[in-house]
């Protein structure tokens, strides 16, 4: 079984990886990556994180942080060029990087997907809570003790209040009223993701326990 480390890079090296990649869109979407952290956020401390294998090619990345109080892991940009795809090289990178975060005690993942993503993320057991002002699918869980593998059982053994925990108004406040400001073409695509997703998408449960919380 092949071993798989994760690198860490900064601007500079992310810059000489990406330049190897040949595939137009893969190439828009690093650089779309490193234009949005360039403006959001330092590359001193956390930035992107590249999955390698034994022979250290770069295979997958993934831009990600843990806030100060290792609270949350937050999952930025994730992507895999064209000619690594569907190797399982995204499910590998963050199980390593879920597993990282459980070493520094972090306690939740927070993530958006885009709709195109949903199949990927579903998947691995995730579920959303709403969408946020863009229109991207919210997740807000609790960390497994046992990484990415735990994700499914978590969901399975736990009712959405415990899932929650003390994070209600945060969620709250990240889908509140957005599906009621979606483009008529976007609404199209919403409500043909929220019946793909099932029981995966919980906006009106969520809606529902913020009630009866606020009774």
């Amino acid at each position: 079984m092949p071993l798989y480390h994760l690198e860490l890079l900064g601007r500079d090296a992310y810059i000489a990886s990406t330049a190897l990649i040949q595939d137009t869109e893969s190439i828009r979407f690093a650089n779309q990556s490193l234009a949005w952290w360039d403006r959001h956020f330092s590359w001193n401390t956390q930035g992107c994180v590249v999955l390698c294998d034994e022979r250290n090619e770069h295979l997958c990345y993934l831009f990600s942080k843990i806030d100060r109080y290792s609270q949350y892991l937050t999952l930025y940009n994730l992507f895999t060029p064209l000619i690594s795809q569907r190797k399982g090289y995204a499910t590998q990178i963050l199980r390593l990087i879920l597993d990282q975060a459980l070493e520094k005690h972090v306690r939740r993942i927070t993530f958006t997907s885009i709709s195109t993503s949903l199949d990927f993320y579903t998947l691995l057991g995730f579920i959303y809570w709403g969408i946020n002002d863009i229109g991207d699918y919210y997740c807000n869980l609790p960390l497994p003790k046992n990484g990415l593998e735990g994700v499914i059982g978590m969901i399975q053994e736990n009712d959405l209040k415990t899932l929650i925990g003390s994070n209600m108004d945060k969620i709250y406040a990240k889908i509140e009223g957005n599906e009621h400001h979606l483009s008529p073409a976007r609404l199209l695509i919403y409500e043909a993701d929220i019946l793909k997703l099932g029981k995966n998408y919980v906006r009106e449960k969520l809606g529902v326990l913020k009630t009866d919380a606020i009774v």
